[in-house]
């Protein structure tokens, strides 16, 4: 693309998947939106470590663009902390608003493996990006460290008794 730089950050398939369902194909953080300004806090003109990075949780590269203006007051560089931490704020991110919609979608309709497949194709990650049974146990931690468990192929819900004196 003209008049941008592109960065290549190693990262899970799954997020590559979720940036380009927000971003489209060819993603241009810009300051305006929440992933583009934190990678804008991230980027710099140095390395520190001036090896390759190499870690085997991430198993894609992600090649984002950059506007000329970022490249020269900020940069396009990534150290090994900074990826982790961006990654870890996108992960953080799409956790965030995956629970949340399954929360929401449970309520109405109480079958896991129904709504995933809806919030999946929402939030643009499919079953090869992001296994269901680490998602689904993911779910369930939520749930369970929230005070919920997550429902079974079984659900009795007690009916709701409303005094109309109130």
């Amino acid at each position: 693309m003209k008049g941008y730089f592109s960065i290549q950050i190693p990262t899970k398939s799954y997020i590559k998947a979720y940036i380009i369902a927000e971003l489209g194909d060819n993603p241009v953080m810009r300051t305006d939106h929440r992933i583009g300004s934190r990678l804008y806090d991230l980027v710099s003109h140095t390395n520190e470590r001036r090896t390759e990075f190499s870690n085997v949780r991430y198993n894609t590269l992600l090649k984002l663009y950059v506007s000329f203006h970022t490249f020269r007051q900020r940069g396009i560089i990534l150290n090994e902390t900074n990826i982790k931490n961006l990654n870890l704020f996108i992960e953080d991110e799409i956790k965030s608003r995956y629970r949340y919609m399954m929360d929401f979608y449970m309520k109405i309709f109480p079958n896991f493996k129904a709504n995933d497949e809806f919030v999946r194709k929402q939030l643009g990650i499919d079953y090869d990006s992001w296994d269901y049974d680490s998602l689904k146990k993911d779910y369930y931690r939520y749930r369970k460290k929230n005070g919920g468990v997550l429902l079974h192929k079984r659900i009795l819900v007690p009916s709701q008794h409303i005094d109309p004196a109130f």
